[in-house]
């Protein structure tokens, strides 16, 4: 029964929006110990409110163990329940007491309990930590892209241009800044004073690296978004399924209890008729 209730109170979404709650008030007090003249008018308020969050965090995470039943372990076959366990773990760790830089950078890491208290907030990081290889690919082919046209404006601009055309590095930054399309056209139109079919090299670096590489990260990270999803609502529609079977497993108990009521009271009914007939059959022959 307990474990039934504890599933119940975890998969709450009341449950869910308080610890929300929490977590952003939390932030909130954090933001506030920034300001030297609210800790010094209200520093005990501040410090006992933080002992409260923590608390309701642990008592968190006390639940969840509970719900998981005979195997508490079970808690952390979630990779987001480890993260949040490490999380609150850390504000216990020995020697902090005096550390306030470093404690108040423990407390503030429990603002990422955001990430695994909203499943919106989870698609998006699971999809960046799945475009990872790919984007790594990606900047592969931008860095091959980078190097032929920076060799090309070192080789083509150097002698008029050495402020941006100088060096490799600094042709690598001057196409970076290109690519960020901040003032690129300076560049371009001072190298047309030599070459004046330079904006072919600059235009078509402008539509392959903006457009064309851009287009693609696009693609990437869209893509792992609903790679994301999918996973994120297959966990969910787990945790749904086994609350449902939960359930189901709390209703077949009571209603083997309501049984075996029904037939103790048939028993026991049995039992007082079968003596009132004996008693009715006594008075009778009497």
């Amino acid at each position: 029964m307990l474990v039934s209730f504890c599933n119940r109170i975890v998969n709450s979404r009341y449950f869910q929006l308080f610890i929300i709650f929490v977590i952003l008030a939390n932030a909130v007090t954090i933001g506030m110990e920034t300001y030297p003249s609210i800790m010094t008018q209200y520093g005990r308020v501040m410090r006992a409110l933080d002992s409260l969050f923590l608390g309701i965090f642990v008592a968190e995470i006390i639940l969840k163990m509970i719900s998981c039943g005979k195997r508490p372990l079970k808690y952390f076959s979630s990779g987001w329940n480890t993260f949040d366990f490490i999380i609150i773990a850390a504000a216990f760790m020995p020697g902090l007491e005096g550390q306030a830089t470093l404690l108040r950078l423990i407390r503030l890491l429990r603002v990422l309990r955001l990430l695994s208290t909203l499943p919106g907030l989870q698609i998006l990081v699971m999809a960046l930590m799945h475009s990872i290889p790919r984007i790594g690919q990606m900047a592969m082919l931008a860095s091959l892209l980078f190097y032929i046209y920076a060799v090309i404006g070192v080789s083509l601009f150097r002698e008029h241009d050495p402020e941006h055309w100088g060096t490799l590095h600094i042709s690598l930054i001057s196409l970076f800044r290109t690519l960020t399309l901040e003032d690129w056209t300076d560049l371009m139109y001072k190298a047309m004073e030599l070459y004046p079919m330079a904006w072919l090299f600059f235009v078509s670096f402008v539509l392959l690296g903006t457009f064309v590489v851009f287009n693609m990260l696009i693609g990437i990270i869209l893509n792992s978004m609903e790679e994301a999803r999918a996973t994120v609502n297959a966990e969910h529609g787990d945790e749904a399924t086994k609350d449902i079977v939960s359930q189901l497993k709390t209703m077949q108990e009571t209603m083997a209890a309501l049984q075996r009521t029904i037939e103790n009271n048939a028993k026991l009914n049995a039992k007082l008729n079968a003596k009132l007939n004996a008693k009715l059959n006594v008075d009778s022959n009497k």
